[in-house]
């Protein structure tokens, strides 16, 4: 693709479209690589993009008949670029799907807007799809189609739990990502499940810092097998301060 094609918005949808299933393929194509010194995703974020990618392809959703939900949780330590995972994965959902609605989560506020939604708002700026959005503290948003295509930070405190329950996506895809998941309660990821219409898709990560409780069970224990978990190991990873865990 380049930019001074006078057709070039048609070539990004059509890019894009091809990219339904293949988030991988997504990352690569639009953002400007290298970045900050690094070549592309790490191997971990390139498996796990390929794994999301075959099960929207096995889905096969035709925008009319609801799919099973796709469940990915990721366990990992410190700085292995969980974040920018979450950033891409929204960016990818946002740009190749019409009407799609999403929250993003955090453990806490302060977690969700500085870390969390904070790579959300850079990487949408890096995106060659940028110019189609709006994004902001609050919402990120089509132009021209806030009420429909648009996904949020949302406050995980209990009392928010009908934001969860409500969120619905007609014909295209209805998604969450929880960041540091461990520290989310038991009400929330309960709601969220009330919001996994038509093309459902839930994704949850962070330091595996309880021993019991959704996280836990989605990663290690009895959720296994519903949450098809990896378990990155921060030793093994380019992205993580090496010089510090030695």
């Amino acid at each position: 693709m380049t930019t001074a094609a006078p057709d070039f918005d048609q070539e990004l949808v059509a890019a894009c479209a091809d990219c339904y299933a293949d988030p991988l393929a997504f990352v690569l194509m639009m953002f400007p690589w290298p970045i900050g010194g690094i070549a592309g995703p790490d191997a971990w974020q390139r498996a796990v993009l390929e794994e999301i990618g075959a099960a929207v392809a096995v889905r096969g959703f035709d925008g009319t008949t609801s799919v099973a939900p796709i469940r990915k949780a990721i366990s990992s330590g410190n700085g292995v670029g969980k974040t920018a995972l979450f950033a891409w994965i929204t960016i990818w959902l946002m740009s190749t799907r019409a009407d799609t609605r999403g929250t993003v989560t955090a453990n806490t506020n302060d977690q969700l807007q500085k870390p969390t939604w904070a790579a959300v708002i850079e990487w949408t700026k890096r995106c060659v799809t940028s110019p189609w959005f709006e994004i902001n503290s609050t919402i990120m948003y089509r132009k021209g189609h806030r009420e429909t295509w648009a996904c949020s930070p949302i406050s995980c405190a209990p009392e928010n739990a009908d934001a969860y329950q409500g969120q619905h996506a007609r014909g295209s895809t209805s998604f969450y990502l929880f960041d540091e998941a461990s520290g989310i309660s038991s009400a929330i990821w309960e709601a969220a499940e009330g919001g996994l219409t038509d093309e459902p898709i839930f994704i949850v990560g962070g330091n595996p810092l309880r021993s019991s409780g959704p996280f836990y069970d989605a990663c290690f224990g009895k959720g296994r097998d519903r949450w098809n978990p990896t378990v990155v190991d921060a030793r093994t990873t380019v992205l993580a301060n090496q010089a510090l865990i030695a």
